[in-house]
Order: C-alpha cells, then structure tokens, then sequence
C-alpha cells in the first residue's frame, strides 16, 4: 500500500469478523454438496417464510461448522440463489410504506440484512483460510473470488439497511477497505469475477473486486439518508453504468482539487469523506475517489431529464429524474453543511403529514370557523333587548332534546360554553382535552417531540405509536399548542432509524403560513370540478419568503399560463413563474399575480423571454 519504510504504512492486521466454529457432526448433509443441492430443490418456495426460516438456520449453522475449504466453496454457491429469491420476495414488506416501519416490516428488513451478512461470512471464512492457511494449499483462483462474493454480499447488506434508513453496520468499511486494499497491493483488484459461475471469470459480464468496491462507495456517496427508497433504488440501477466513469487511486494522482473528489481511510470504518485535512493528504493510508465523470455525465442527463411529480410514472430506470440529479449533482459538488446552528431545546409540537390531510384539515377549520360566525351572527340577529318575562312568552318556545338528530342547541353538548355562555365567567379552555377529541380522528394533527431546532427546520422523533408514517419527501403540517390556527409548512429532508421503534426525521420548513385554495387553468374559474384543483398557497418562509408560492400533488401545469385562483377572499388571476422543487409527493411552484385589463385595454408592454430571469440574477 505504500513505502515500508513508513510506519503508516505498516499493512493493517487482519480484521475480518467470523464467528467461532465447532466440529461439523459426521452425518451432517452440509459436508456434501450433492446433498445441499438436492435439498434445496426440496424448499418450499411457495411458501416464503418456511423457505427463508429453513435457509436461515442452515446457513448460519452452517457458517459455524469447519467444513473442508473445497466443499464450503461448492455449497456456499448453492445458497445464493434461495437467498437471492427470499430478498425478493420479502422486501415488499418495507418498500413504498411509511416510517417506522411495523414490527413485521422490521423483521423482514433484518433476515434480508442478515441473510446477506451471512452469506458475506461464508466467504469470509474462505478468503482467510488461503490468506492465513498453509501457502502449499494456496488457490489464487478461489481467494479473489471469495473476496470479490464477499464484498459483493457486503454491499448488498448495506443496501438493504440503507433502504430502512439504519445507521451503517460496525465494521462494514473497515472490512471493504481491508479486502480492497489487499486486492489493490496484490495486484487482483481488476480481475473479474463471473456472477453466474464458481472460478471462472470473462471479461462478459463480470465485476471485479474494485468494481464492487466502488459500487459500495457511489452508494455512501448520495447522502442515502435523504433519498426516498425509488430513488435510492434507482441509483442501485444505474451502479454498472456510473462504475467505468469513477476511478480510485492515490490523492496525488487524483486530486486536482476539482468538485467530484471524495477521500477514503483504508485503516477506518468510516465511508467516503468529502474533506480532509493537509496532513491527511500525505498520509498513506488515504485514498481519493474520483467522481468527475458522473458529475460529467450527470449534468449532461440532467438537461434532457423530467422533473418528478405525482402525476410522472416513469418505469424507465435508466433515466433519473431532474429532481434526483439535482440532490445528487449538489451533494457530489460539496458537503451539505448546515446553514444555521442547531440548538438543542425540546418542546411540543402537533403535525399532520401529507398535502392531502393538510388540505382537508386546514378546509374544515375554515368551514368550522364560518358556521360558528353564522351562528354567532343568527344568535344577535334573534337577540332582542325588550322581553317580558312572563308566561306567555314561554309558552310559544320548543326546546328539542340534545340527543335528538333534528336539532337542539349547541350549549347542551358542550358544558364548558354553557357555563361560559350562561354564568359569563372566563372557564380556560384546556388545550389538550380539545386536542384529544382530534386525536382520535387518524387524519387530524397530532403531538410530536422536537429533539433540536435552526431558524429552517427542526429534527423531530418519530414514534411508532404515532397515527400516521412518515417518507422522505413527505409534506408535514406544523402548529404551535398555542396557536391552534395557524400551520405551517414543512418538508421532510432526511430519515434515520434510532432504534425498532422510533426515528428521528429532519424537516425544513418551507413557510410560516398557509390556506388552501383551487386554481383553474384560464382567464376565469370553473364551474366544473373537474377542472378545478386543489392547492397550497404559502408564504412567509425561509430565504425566499418574498416570494409566493404553492404546493400541488394533482398535476403538473405549464410555466407562464395564466390561471385563475380562489381563496376564502375571491378571485386572482395569477401566472406559474418558477418550478422550484417536486417529487411523486407534491410539486413546488413560484407565481404572480396578474393584473386584470379592463375591457378594450391592450398590453402595451408584452413580458419578454427572459422575465423570469430577473429576480434570480
């Protein structure tokens, strides 16, 4: 790895963890591999969890068995592709769901993650007993492809983890940078491995042990935290075509100081560093990996892409999104560093997560607000100053009952606003025993628990108890306890599982105010619902807090069209200036307001190509 006569260069001891084995008993069918094929072809495969109950305990038994180096090789082969069929199959259970993740879905997430560690193991086993066994008995054939399996069923373990937002595995990169930088100082790291086939390699369709390598490190290299499972799943997809465009060698070869440039530690357990320090760069033990060919590549594909919507069901795994470019294009560019210090305070907030619920909460409070105005102006309207207390006037009232469906007055279901409303004393209205005749409504806002805050966002947790589930990308809506009427509006950015049954969830805050509204397409509103859609209006947030802007999760509208939008208010007619942000969750647009022309009034001043350009320069 590097000059001797550097004691920083010293090669790392072995640290590649196996567990302890014991004496394999003499009837075992694991010490044939005939037999290991024959039985399974016997699985169940029609039943999932018999099959993956059945290969687990006899891999793992397996694992901690000592069995004859050539007869581990040839059966380890014949679980590959039973384990392959269980992911498959049990991966449904925690793809496209909300987090955390149910009990059941927890589970499934962790036999895919140990079905893979134990595979990697297997492997494990047999590259050190040729790296460390007796050099007469030495196969160079069987030690790289055991290497290469080995990191290959590595990276398909972090991929599973990732793909539930858990923290990298302890010892996950200490091991794949061991197994790199032996392959590296051996001179074996570009020697292909054929995946369909034991000992034998081509230059079709093979992968080597740096390809496999370097698929590990694009992968860390995302900010997979902040990607929803379809794009992390698509970035899966485009590893073979992304790996011929990275290279790895040493950080005075590589670094030219360009954008694309990430470091790695070969004696840490820590994944890719986007930064290190002057000393770190002549140290031995570092490496750089070179990205500029898919930042290349990336900004070429991200003129040509889509942006992502509800509405954009693009099956094509091939073509990224512009959305995923962009988050992909900024964090290979720089580190994502927080604009503002984060402070550590704890308080009480109440969210509700979706635009959908948002809409509908924020549409009933106003619906809410206006049959209480109504009634409170019926009740003046009816009042009169001039009564007569006396028998006749009581004698023409009715008072239907409380519980009668026909009709009754308000007073009678709610003690505290007869009190109120008869006596005239000031009762407190109990916040949270009013927040709990929502709680029991599973769209309505419910309590959350922030763990720190900036001026744009917080990290709250998540519980497993909550009502609703939480994805990246997801719209949440955020009140004060002590302010019931006002939301605002935030976007979930980032997901980390803290343990089985709570998460911690990053969110910005997009704006600190919101009312929900309809736009029609044209110059006037319709009648017709169909053309009429529901939307967002916010205000008030963040660096761009001039601007107005809404959140949509019907469908994609054209920029610079005029449409006609209603508010609680009446009617403006706006025009669709900026796209600024969207997902399969809802879409981000910047507008303003146009200003009608009277009848026979010609626009003097057309707005030219260029007019929305200005506000950016």
């Amino acid at each position: 790895m590097a000059d001797t006569n550097d004691n920083k260069s010293k090669q790392p001891r072995v640290e590649l963890s196996i567990p302890e084995q014991t004496a394999t008993p003499e009837d075992s069918f694991l010490l044939s591999a005939r037999e290991v094929k024959h039985w399974a072809e016997q699985l169940p495969v029609a039943n999932v969890g018999e099959t993956a109950r059945q290969v687990y305990k006899t891999l793992a038994s397996f694992n901690r068995m000592r069995i004859p180096t050539l007869v581990r090789a040839e059966v380890i082969e014949l679980f590959r592709e039973p384990v392959r069929y269980i992911n498959t199959n049990i991966t449904k259970h925690y793809l496209n769901v909300g987090f955390p993740l149910s009990p059941k879905a927890q589970k499934a997430a962790l036999l895919a993650t140990e079905l893979c560690n134990e595979i990697a193991i297997s492997y494990k086993i047999l590259f050190l007993e040729q790296v460390l066994g007796d050099e007469h008995n030495f196969n160079q054939k069987l030690v790289i492809v055991a290497a290469q399996r080995a990191l290959q069923y590595m990276k398909q373990r972090m991929f599973h983890n990732l793909l539930v937002y858990r923290e990298y595995q302890k010892g996950l990169w200490r091991e794949a940078h061991y197994l790199y930088a032996w392959a590296s100082q051996n001179h074996v790291h570009q020697i292909g491995v054929k995946d369909n086939s034991k000992f034998i390699w081509k230059k079709k369709s093979v992968q080597s042990i740096e390809d496999v390598y370097k698929d590990m490190l694009l992968i860390a290299t995302t900010n997979p935290y902040r990607l929803t499972q379809s794009h992390l799943r698509r970035v899966h997809d485009k590893l073979p075509e992304w790996n011929k465009l990275t290279e790895v060698g040493s950080i005075s070869e590589l670094d030219n100081h360009s954008a694309g440039i990430f470091y790695l530690n070969l004696w840490s357990d820590e994944p890719p560093l986007k930064s290190i320090s002057p000393a770190q760069s002549n140290d031995s033990r570092f490496r750089a990996f070179d990205l500029n060919g898919i930042l290349a590549e990336a900004r070429r594909e991200y003129e040509e892409a889509e942006w992502e919507s509800p509405a954009h069901l693009d099956h094509d795994h091939q073509h990224l999104s512009r959305s995923l470019l962009k988050s992909l294009i900024r964090g290979w560019n720089k580190s994502l560093e927080r604009k503002f210090a984060r402070n550590a305070l704890q308080h009480e907030l109440f969210a509700i997560v979706g635009l959908s619920n948002l809409l509908r909460l924020l549409e009933k409070n106003i619906e809410d607000a206006a049959e209480e105005q109504a009634e409170k102006s019926q009740e003046n309207k009816g009042s009169s100053s001039h009564l007569t207390w006396n028998d006749s006037v009581f004698s023409t009232l009715a008072i239907a009952s409380p519980t009668n469906n026909l009709g009754g007055d308000s007073i009678f279901t709610d003690s505290t606003n007869l009190a109120s409303t008869l006596l005239g004393t000031a009762v407190d209205a109990d916040p949270q025993n009013m927040f709990d005749k929502l709680a029991r409504d599973p769209n309505a806002a419910f309590s959350v628990l922030t763990y720190n805050e900036s001026v744009e966002g917080y990290c709250l947790g998540w519980k497993e108890s909550y009502p609703m589930k939480v994805r990246v990308g997801d719209v949440l809506g955020i009140r004060s306890p002590n302010n019931p009427d006002e939301y605002s509006v935030a976007v979930t950015r980032w997901l980390k599982d803290a343990s089985g049954s709570e998460l911690y969830i990053g969110i910005q805050v997009l704006a600190s105010s919101c009312s929900p509204v309809t736009i029609t397409p044209g110059s006037k509103a319709s009648s017709n619902p169909q053309n009429q859609y529901r939307c967002l209006l916010i205000s008030g947030g963040g660096i761009e807090n001039e601007r107005r802007g809404i959140l949509t999760n019907t469908r994609a509208f054209e920029l610079n069209t005029i449409m006609t939008m209603v508010t609680e208010f009446g009617e403006h007619q706006i025009k669709l200036t900026k796209w600024v942000e969207s997902n399969n969750n809802f879409i981000h647009y910047y507008f303003s307001y146009v200003e009608k022309q009277q009848p026979g009034e010609t626009n003097a001043k057309s707005e030219d190509d260029f007019q929305d350009l200005w506000h950016d320069l």
